[in-house]
């Protein structure tokens, strides 16, 4: 399904909220899909009928541009090497882990920085492994983004990718605008309250000195 989300430009990125691997046969998920556009959903859903690993699955609209879905597959393939590689470890997996259209998987890992060290060499050799952050854990991340409706996060992302905070800027509200096909003032709009929300949320968990 990730295959899909890089031959698809329809569908943006694809987040695994949650997932249980108590079970040693198969594996339970739940992600959230964002596409660009109505009626993906459907695309989508049959790709996820030809994958044989998955025994059942349902799906939840969220918006018109993106939704849930619930999975249980098959304990094999990168569920079951995940598995592995944590096994007689410490580290924690905190969700979301984030598939791009870029075919990268984004993964944050909390616990002891040699467990990490390790698990990283344990990664089979066709992965290319880059980190991007080391640090504290910081929950209120997660709960800044989590504060956005589905739309404003999908507006302040395209700002991001664009490089509408960069400077000097690289993209304008107008481009933005006709890439998550919507009017100048509305994309404005979102970007304006999603950036107000953000700050907000900032105010009230302050970064210490």
């Amino acid at each position: 399904m990730h295959q899909f989300l890089v031959e698809d430009n329809s569908i943006r990125r694809a987040y695994l909220r949650h997932w249980n691997f108590s079970n040693p046969d198969y594996v339970a998920a739940l992600l959230h899909v964002v596409g660009t556009a109505d009626g993906r959903r459907e695309e989508y859903v049959t790709r996820l009928d030809a994958v044989d690993t998955v025994s059942e699955y349902s799906v939840t609209p969220v918006d018109d541009r993106s939704f849930y879905v619930y999975i249980r597959e098959a304990a094999r393939g990168f569920a079951s090497q995940l598995r592995a590689l944590l096994d007689g470890t410490d580290l924690l997996l905190v969700p979301p882990i984030e598939y791009g259209s870029d075919g990268e998987v984004t993964i944050e890992v909390a616990g002891d920085q040699d467990a990490l060290q390790s698990l990283v060499a344990d990664l089979p050799d066709e992965l290319s492994v880059s980190v991007s952050r080391l640090g504290e854990y910081d929950a209120y991340r997660e709960s800044r983004a989590s504060a956005l409706t589905a739309r404003q996060r999908e507006v302040l992302d395209v700002a991001r990718e664009r490089g509408y905070y960069e400077t000097p800027r690289q993209t304008t509200v107008r481009e933005i605008a006709d890439e998550v096909d919507c009017s100048k003032s509305t994309a404005a709009d979102h970007l304006r309250k999603a950036e107000a929300r953000v700050m907000s949320l900032l105010d009230d968990h302050p970064m210490m000195p």
